[in-house]
């Protein structure tokens, strides 16, 4: 079987406007669909390539400025199964956290990334015989944690909306190192907030802000992701936003594979 390729952006910290340009040429689009495309899979300039065309992608994404790694699909780290946190209680070398009802204890220095997005999902029809409690499991269920596979896009046939209304989701998500990695989602609308004592308000929003402004100050190690830095930050998220939860998924597995 011939191994598939993959050429990734080494630096955090790229142009988004000139990846765009680059991939614009590449693939003899417009600028507009390179930066949609690229957005599917953020930090990935070629995907499912054999090793010739990988490679002679590589030189050309070289010579047009870029760092960036040719990797084997092998090679990429892909983020542990997600638990969702219901509750953090601060502690001063690291935090204790709630998790299926299971109380566990996570030093600061353990985290290796810290991210955050949002992106919208469909809302499930309302079945009638169920009370409202069944709606928000069935969304909870159907996007938490994430399981799209990766390069699995929502354009694709079986994927694509179908016209029902849809709700924004801000998550954030916590991975550690080590052999036995975690990764441990916070909900914004589902996160019992408590462990902001006096900071905590009545909008979940801004507490979902305050309590990643708490995990960053005292998790300084931990590599972020542009969406947590420019929510910390105040700024306009409108134009980070991700088109779908597997958007998403694909960065952390960026992140997690050029890190490793």
């Amino acid at each position: 079987m011939t191994s598939l390729f993959y050429v990734v952006h080494k630096n955090l910290d790229y142009s988004l406007e000139r990846t765009a340009d680059f991939l614009a040429v590449e693939r003899c689009i417009s600028r507009a669909e390179a930066a949609a495309a690229f957005k599917r899979s953020p930090g990935f300039l070629l995907e499912n390539a054999e090793l010739g065309k990988a490679s002679a992608f590589n030189l050309r994404a070289s010579a047009f400025g870029f760092e960036t790694l040719l990797l084997p699909q092998k090679k990429l780290k892909y983020p542990p199964p997600a638990s969702i946190l219901s509750k953090i209680e601060f502690k001063d070398d690291g935090f204790n956290y709630f998790s299926n009802i299971v109380r566990e204890q996570l030093p600061f220095e353990a985290i290796k990334t810290l991210t955050a997005g949002a992106f919208s999902v469909e809302i499930p029809p309302k079945n009638e015989s169920e009370p409202n409690g069944g709606l928000i499991s069935s969304l909870r269920s159907r996007y938490f944690p994430f399981a799209l596979p990766f390069g699995e896009k929502y354009d694709s046939p079986q994927l694509r909306p179908s016209g029902h209304p849809t709700v924004t989701v801000f998550t954030a998500d916590i991975v550690t190192g080590g052999p036995s990695p975690l990764r441990l989602t916070i909900n914004c609308d589902d996160h019992d907030f408590s462990c902001l004592s006096a900071k905590k308000t009545l909008s979940s929003f801004e507490n979902f802000r305050l309590l990643l402004e708490e995990l960053s100050g005292r998790a300084g190690k931990a590599v972020r992701n542009s969406f947590l830095n420019a929510l910390l930050e105040k700024k306009n998220l409108s134009v980070l936003r991700y088109p779908s939860s597997a958007a998403y998924e694909n960065e952390l597995i960026w992140l997690l594979t050029i890190l490793q």
